[in-house]
């Protein structure tokens, strides 16, 4: 699920992504330069001695299009060094989490019943998931990815809203995997006045919920270590493996001035 092969990756991509599909590499190229959760690196195969050649490899592929991307390190990828590797390259480590899987339904979840939970199926309601999602960006920074996600809402991909006090203040995404008969949970923010009053737990509870609607069995999540993961794992999800994401900016391909430097998730 987290690490596809290119064919299980093809159709969950739209017309904007491009994919790249290599005996050693896999990975998709995303229509919005600026935002690095729009391309990732799934996985690679290089030996030990192959490790740094593949890292400039991959660079220059987004480098051609100034692209941002997030890099998705698991207990498989190959080589064992690849973790260590990116780091002293610079990368910036974005998210340490674990991967959690569960059956479904999941039991004991706390839930906000004062939470009103909607799923964006329309672009006001995407547009209230962004402004909790990232409440810093104006219109013309959100306007590019509200689009892409209105394009990428089908049968397997959704976002949710949750309103309290008539405001939005908690978003989530979630992809269904029907051959798979299991639920990705994609991520999840609630907005910082509103947190430790269930919306995040409430939010998983409707997803699965969902989910189970359309059949399946299984939940899976990359949950951050700090946040998600102890709330997850109280509730009967299993850790089966380490994941980190990588992330590398956009702005270290500008062809003039300083690199930018951005500070590691913490």
């Amino acid at each position: 699920m987290f690490q596809p092969t290119a064919d299980e990756l093809r159709p969950r991509t739209d017309a904007g992504t491009e994919v790249v599909a290599r005996d050693d590499l896999l990975l998709a190229i995303g229509p919005l330069a600026q935002q690095p959760w729009s391309s990732q690196v799934y996985w690679t195969r290089w030996a030990a001695d192959q490790v740094e050649a593949g890292i400039d490899d991959v660079l220059a592929i987004f480098r051609t299009r100034r692209q941002a991307f997030v890099w998705l390190v698991t207990d498989k990828s190959t080589p064992t060094s690849l973790r260590e590797r990116l780091i002293a390259r610079d990368f910036i480590t974005q998210l340490e989490g674990r991967i959690l899987v569960a059956s479904l339904p999941i039991l004991g979840l706390r839930v906000n019943r004062e939470l009103r939970i909607e799923e964006a199926t329309d672009r006001s309601r995407m547009e209230d998931a962004l402004r909790v999602e990232h409440p810093s960006w104006d219109a013309g920074r959100a306007g590019p990815s509200i689009e892409d996600r209105m394009r990428r809402l089908g049968a397997d991909w959704h976002a949710a809203v949750g309103y309290l006090d008539g405001h939005a203040v908690g978003t989530a995404r979630w992809r269904v995997h029907s051959d798979l008969r299991a639920v990705e949970l994609n991520g999840a923010e609630t907005l910082p006045g509103y947190r430790r009053r269930g919306v995040y737990s409430s939010l998983v509870a409707y997803r699965t919920e969902r989910a189970a609607k359309d059949g399946c069995t299984v939940a899976a999540i990359i949950a951050d270590v700090r946040t998600s993961a102890p709330i997850l794992l109280r509730r009967g999800f299993e850790d089966v493996g380490r994941a980190t994401f990588f992330l590398w900016p956009a702005s270290r391909f500008e062809p003039t001035g300083p690199r930018t430097t951005l500070p590691r998730a913490s």
